[in-house]
């Protein structure tokens, strides 16, 4: 989606001479960019951020393409396509942004589980009982 949405804004800017088309391509482009880097970076601290940040990204190419496309219906098919394609960029985002939302929401669970557990009357140095830990999505 980073490389679609930064070369659509730099053909814009070289058909139309459109500096607000290159300025959004580019920006959109540079969101999907630091989003994929992150994802792929296997800190897990920051894929719900980054599928946050493509989502917004997703989002606004969706937007826009369904905005041209329904403008100008005469223009073929490929406004539909990039509009649906931004569609599912969306969807596939959201999706991951809430499984890593969970995630973290149990992390946060089991460490207050493990808190209370240490807080209790056991003397210092004992570990606890049962020690489970959540299992990040894609298995990190």
């Amino acid at each position: 989606m980073a490389f679609v949405t930064a070369i659509g804004g730099v053909s814009a800017y070289i058909t139309k001479k459109s500096s607000v088309g290159l300025l959004t391509g580019l920006s959109v482009g540079s969101l999907f960019a630091i989003g994929g880097y992150w994802i792929t970076s296997g800190i897990p601290e920051k894929h719900q951020v980054a599928h946050q940040m493509s989502l917004i990204g997703s989002v606004l190419f969706a937007g826009a393409m369904g905005y041209r496309a329904s403008a100008n219906p005469y223009a073929g098919p490929g406004g539909n396509m990039l509009a649906a394609l931004g569609v599912v960029s969306s969807a596939y985002h959201l999706s991951k942004m809430l499984e890593w939302q969970a995630y973290d929401q149990e992390r946060l669970r089991a460490a207050s589980q493990l808190l209370s557990q240490y807080g209790g009357s056991a003397p210092p140095g004992d570990s606890p009982t049962k020690l489970n830990r959540p299992v990040p999505p894609g298995g990190f």
